[in-house]
C-alpha cells in the first residue's frame, strides 16, 4: 500500500492478517514461503510496520495487501487451507509505525562554516547556463564574450566543464584520450581546440597567454588506494601525465589552476613533495585540501584538490588562497533514485537475477542495511560499479516486494555524481550489450568529478585571480565567491528528481523517538 500524497488528510491504512498469538511464528514463515509478506531487502520490509498485538486474542501480521494474499493463496494450497481457519482474518487497520530501524544520525556536511558570508535582503540567484537546454542559443553565446577562459586536461565526460560553463566560462582547449568519452563531452559542452592524446599535442597548440584557468583531474590510479600506489613510477606512464600539466602551465601562463586527485596522493610523501615543487618552479603558489561532495550531492566522495595561483597574482593579494564555505543541502537517496518508477524494460535489465541475488545473500559481506534506502546518503560511486555485485561490492537499490534489488540506472549515476538532468547520455551503440552499455557509463561517471563542488571551488579560485588588471577574470562587478556558491546550489538542485518518488507508506513515517 502506497503512502498518501502531500496534502491528503486521510489516515494511512494497511492490510494485516489477524492470527492467534500461538500461530504467529508459523504463520509468518508460511507467508514468507508464499511471497505474501515483504522481506528485509524490500522497501516495505524495512519501513513497513511490525507484527503487533491487536487485542488479547489476535496478533496483527502486516501483509503486502489483501489482493496479493488472495493471489498467492490461489497458487499455494497450504496458504489457501490456512486462510480457511475461522480464527484467521484480514483487516484494514491504521498504519503502525515501525521501531525496527533508526533514523540515520544527523551529520553536518558543511565545510568551513566559519567562512559563510551572511547576506542581508533578497538577492537574485546567479543564472546558470546549460548547452543541452539551450541548443538554439549557440549563435548568441558566440557573440557574448565569456566571463573567463579555461583549458581542461584529462577532461573525461566534463565534470569541470559542466561547472565552468555554468559559471560563464569558455573552453579554449580540451584533451581526453578515449574517443567515446570525448564524444560524450562534446555532445554536452562547448569546446574548441579539442584533442585526444595529450602527448601528441604540440606546444603551439596550447592557448596563448590570455588563459584564466587550467582544470583537470590528472589520472589518479597511480596514487589511488585501490591501485598499487606506484606514483611517478607507474609502468603505464600515467604518473608522468602530470608533467603535461606543467608543460601547459609554462606555455599558457594561466592565472590559476584547480586540479583533482585522490587523497592517497598525500600518503606518498616524496611524490607529493615533487608535485608541489614542480608547481613552485613553474611559478605558482599551491594550496591543497581534501574536500567531500557530501553537502552538494547524495554521495560522500572525498577528493584532494590542488589550487595554484600565479606568483605575481598571489603576491598582490593580502592573504593566501582559502578553500570556501560549502553548504549542506541534506540530499538523500530519495532525492536521486527512481526506485521502481522506471520503465519496466529498464527494471528488467537492472534487477538482479535470482542466481546472482542468492550468491549475494549467501555471502558474509552483504547486509540489507547497506542498500540505497531513501533516508540515507549513498556510497561513493566508483568506476568499477556493477562489476562485482555478487560479492556485495556494489550498492544496490531496493524495490517493492517481491522483486530483487537492482543496480543503479545510468541517469541515477549521473545524478549521484552531480550531473544535471539536462546532461544528455548517448544511446547504446549497435551490437553493444545491455549491461556492457551500462557498465561503460558506470565507469565514465564513476571517474568523473562532481560539477556542483567544482563550481564552488572554481568560484573561489576566480575570486583570488581577479585581483590583477589583466584578463577576463578581472570583472569587478562579479562576486565570484557568491557566483560559485549560487551556481553550485543550482547545479545540485538540477540533478535531483523533479518530484517525490512514490514510496511504500512507511518510508515517510518518522518513528517515535
Amino acid at each position: 500500500m502506497k503512502r498518501k500524497r502531500d496534502g491528503e488528510k486521510t489516515e494511512p491504512m494497511e492490510d494485516v492478517l489477524l492470527v492467534p498469538p500461538t500461530l504467529t511464528q508459523s504463520t509468518y514463515a508460511l507467508l514468507k514461503r508464499c511471497n505474501a509478506v515483504p522481506l528485509t531487502h524490500h522497501l516495505e520490509g524495512r519501513f513497513g510496520s511490525r507484527t503487533y498485538r491487536v487485542n488479547e486474542t489476535h496478533i496483527g501480521l502486516p501483509i503486502l495487501s489483501k489482493e496479493v494474499l488472495e493471489q498467492q493463496a490461489a497458487k499455494h494450497v497450504e496458504l489457501k487451507d490456512f486462510l480457511e481457519n475461522k480464527e484467521v482474518s484480514v483487516a484494514s487497520r491504521p498504519f503502525y509505525k515501525t521501531h525496527r530501524f533508526k533514523e540515520p544520525p544527523e551529520f553536518d556536511a558543511r565545510m568551513h562554516p566559519e567562512r559563510e558570508v551572511k547576506r542581508e535582503g533578497p538577492t537574485e540567484p546567479t543564472p546558470i547556463v546549460s548547452r543541452s537546454e539551450n541548443d538554439d542559443d549557440d549563435d548568441d553565446k558566440k557573440k557574448t564574450p565569456p566571463l573567463f577562459t579555461y583549458a581542461e586536461l584529462f577532461a573525461g565526460i566534463g565534470g569541470f566543464g559542466v561547472a565552468l560553463e555554468a559559471l560563464g566560462g569558455q573552453c579554449l582547449f580540451m584533451s581526453e584520450l578515449e574517443d567515446h568519452i570525448r564524444e560524450l563531452y562534446c555532445h554536452n559542452l562547448h569546446a574548441t581546440n579539442v584533442h585526444g592524446d595529450i602527448y601528441k599535442v604540440k606546444d603551439s597548440e596550447f592557448p596563448d597567454n590570455n588563459l584564466d584557468l587550467v582544470v583537470g583531474g590528472f589520472p589518479c590510479q597511480p596514487f589511488s588506494a585501490l591501485g598499487n600506489q606506484d606514483g611517478f613510477d607507474c609502468e603505464k606512464g600515467r604518473g608522468h601525465l602530470f608533467l603535461e600539466i606543467i608543460r601547459l602551465l609554462k606555455k599558457s601562463r594561466p592565472k590559476g589552476f584547480l586540479l583533482e586527485n585522490v587523497p592517497g596522493l598525500l600518503t606518498m610523501k616524496e611524490t607529493f613533495e615533487a608535485i608541489v615543487e614542480a608547481f613552485d618552479k613553474a611559478g605558482y603558489q599551491v594550496t591543497t585540501e581534501v574536500c567531500t561532495a557530501r553537502g552538494l550531492t547524495a554521495t560522500q566522495r572525498k577528493r584532494l584538490f590542488l589550487v595554484g595561483i600565479r606568483n605575481d597574482i598571489a603576491k598582490s593579494t593580502k592573504k593566501p588562497f582559502e578553500f570556501p564555505y560549502i553548504p549542506d543541502l541534506k540530499l538523500r537517496a530519495e532525492n536521486i533514485l527512481d526506485y521502481d518508477e522506471l520503465p519496466q524494460e529498464e527494471l528488467d535489465i537492472l534487477r538482479l537475477p535470482d542466481s546472482t541475488f542468492e550468491q549475494l545473500t549467501g555471502g558474509k559481506r552483504w547486509r540489507p542495511a547497506s542498500m540505497a534506502w531513501p533516508n540515507r546518503t549513498l556510497d561513493t560511486m566508483t568506476s568499477h560499479y556493477g562489476n562485482a555485485v555478487g560479492r556485495g561490492e556494489s550498492q544496490l537499490v531496493p524495490g517493492c516486494s517481491p522483486h530483487n534489488p537492482r543496480r543503479y540506472s545510468i541517469r541515477e549515476c549521473a545524478r549521484l555524481m552531480g550531473f544535471p538532468n539536462s546532461y544528455k547520455i548517448l544511446p547504446q551503440r549497435e551490437h553493444q550489450g545491455d549491461m556492457a552499455y551500462r557498465k561503460e557509463n558506470y565507469r565514465m561517471f564513476g571517474n568523473a568529478v562532481c560539477p556542483p563542488l567544482m563550481a564552488i571551488l572554481a568560484g573561489a579560485v576566480l575570486a583570488s585571480c581577479s585581483s590583477t588588471d589583466a584578463g577576463n577574470a578581472d570583472n569587478k562587478a562579479i562576486d565570484w565567491g557568491k557566483r560559485g556558491h549560487d551556481v553550485a546550489v543550482q547545479l545540485a538542485q538540477s540533478c535531483t528528481r523533479g518530484d517525490s518518488v512514490d514510496l511504500p507508506i512507511g518510508c515517510q513515517v518518522v518513528p517515535d523517538s
